[in-house]
């Protein structure tokens, strides 16, 4: 082991400004899936040229000008998630929780009988835009190259007292990089001498035969508190707005091991990074939407949603383990506290909804988001190559919806489909959903039960594209949605 007193370094961690932010953190926190009431999720949200759903007011505010009663719902989702992984081996790993879909209070205000405005509502309450709660264990072999291969990467051209708190100095005291030319001169007292010119070799060989394991466990979800306005114009054309103000917690915790199967230099076994991740943040958007019944069957809507201007907090931390034959050793990073801002991509939906003999309803939604748009601002620090590559690497796409109902009266069966298009420029990433239902409709309480199905591909990075593809990743989700409310 390096011999700390003998070299005099000063690392203040705080004084660095570390980005662990990047454009992986800019989409996970700008996207948004179908939750909340099990009446919106069991037509797969799509409810843009209808009303009478709350949830429908954080996608066409419109929909509150339908209500011609006060109501409060109440909505808890229970999930399964399993994501399975594909390297020279295939996992799988599940999780299961639950957590509050949507609860919302909506207060109906009929106007006078000359009035145009038939009523005004008013609606407060919340809804949940996305879950982040995920096992991933991803595993394999490889002999062409190490995470140390990006670990020296980072080092190199860095005197020791310039290294990085967080990987790349973790990397150096516990051995797992070295200065290229470390020798011992006898006249010296200590009899030690490290050529420090930022030049680094690492423990393991790149070609040697190792094990790559991955383990990441991640929790968290974004929810939004919305207050919306609307009401009926002669029962003909609805307008709505919603102010919206999400919050968003995130927690991740990920263990990366090598395990080197064949003899390193200095006898090192493995080596594991871990991180820790924690992040927090509030926003404020704007809705503003309109549903027009051409005919008594037939409704088109729009709406359109601003940018989230999201204030981020972020906590981070890292250790670094090695093992060797003989010892074991052990860095840890400081904290790394950070404060920054995020701001999401504007979006627009269109829909369109029909009745049919009178019992089959049919409505579509078709979504338009452009996510390189995303950007990330700090007064601290420049984003401008994670704005950049945010820019290269996502793109504008088409999400699309379509639901159907069945009116037997008081009893409502429904169904529907989602499919969403990849944000990415340069792989083949999808997301589909099916959807089913069925609701008990009376006069004065209601209750909904709905069973969603949505999987999507993704792929993980393990470090770098450079030395290593990324590992394709399938996620399934699996949501049962119940919704009890009253009229009154």
């Amino acid at each position: 082991m390096k011999r700390k007193l003998l070299i005099s370094i000063k690392i203040v961690a705080l004084s660095l400004i570390v980005s662990a932010q990047n454009e992986i953190d800019a989409l996970r926190y700008s996207q948004s899936n179908i939750f909340g009431t099990a009446k919106f999720s069991s037509m797969s949200g799509a409810y843009g040229a209808l009303g009478g759903d709350f949830s429908s007011l954080s996608y066409n505010p419109a929909g509150i000008g339908f209500y011609e009663f006060n109501e409060i719902s109440f909505s808890p989702v229970f999930y399964y998630n399993n994501v399975t992984s594909y390297r020279s081996t295939r996992l799988e790993n599940d999780k299961i929780g639950g957590n509050i879909g949507s609860f919302g209070i909506i207060f109906s205000m009929p106007q006078t009988n000359d009035s145009k405005f038939k009523r005004i509502n008013i609606g407060l309450g919340t809804n949940m835009i996305n879950t982040y709660d995920h096992n991933i264990r991803i595993e394999g072999e490889n002999n062409t190259s190490s995470m140390t291969d990006k670990i020296l990467e980072l080092a190199n051209g860095n005197t020791i007292d310039n290294l990085n708190p967080l990987n790349t100095s973790l990397a150096f005291w516990t051995d797992l990089i070295d200065l290229q030319n470390n020798t011992i001169d006898s006249s010296l007292n200590p009899q030690w001498y490290l050529y420090d010119n930022g030049n680094y070799i690492s423990h393991i060989k790149n070609n040697s035969n190792k094990l790559q394991t991955k383990n990441i466990r991640s929790s968290g979800s974004q929810h939004e508190f919305i207050v919306s306005l609307g009401g009926s114009l002669n029962e003909k054309i609805y307008l709505g707005a919603t102010i919206g103000f999400p919050t968003l917690n995130y927690y991740e915790l990920s263990v990366y091991t090598e395990d080197v199967l064949e003899d390193t230099i200095n006898n090192l076994e493995g080596f594991s990074l871990e991180e820790e991740l924690s992040t927090n943040g509030d926003g404020i958007n704007i809705k503003g939407g309109a549903i027009i019944r051409i005919s008594e069957n037939f409704k088109i809507g729009a709406s359109l949603h601003s940018p989230t201007y999201f204030n981020i907090e972020e906590s981070y931390t890292s250790a670094i383990n090695t093992y060797f034959s003989s010892n074991n050793y052990t860095e840890i990073s400081p904290s790394n506290y950070f404060e920054y801002e995020l701001i999401t991509p504007w979006k627009g939906v269109f829909s369109a909804s029909a009745i049919f003999n009178k019992y089959i309803l049919l409505s579509a939604d078709l979504e338009i988001v452009d996510y390189s748009f995303t950007k990330l601002n700090s007064a601290s620090y420049d984003f401008r190559y994670e704005n950049e590559a945010i820019q290269n690497s996502y793109q504008k796409t088409n999400n699309f919806r379509i639901g159907s109902e069945i009116n037997f009266d008081e009893i409502k069966i429904r169904a529907g489909y989602s499919k969403y298009g990849s944000p990415y420029t340069n792989n083949d990433f999808y997301q589909e959903g099916y959807s089913f239902g069925i609701g008990l409709n009376r006069n004065n309480y209601f209750l909904d039960i709905a069973y969603t199905l949505s999987q999507n591909n993704e792929e993980h990075k393990l470090y770098s594209e450079e030395y290593i593809n990324p590992t394709l990743i399938i996620n399934t989700n699996h949501n049962i949605l119940l919704t009890l409310g009253i009229r009154y």
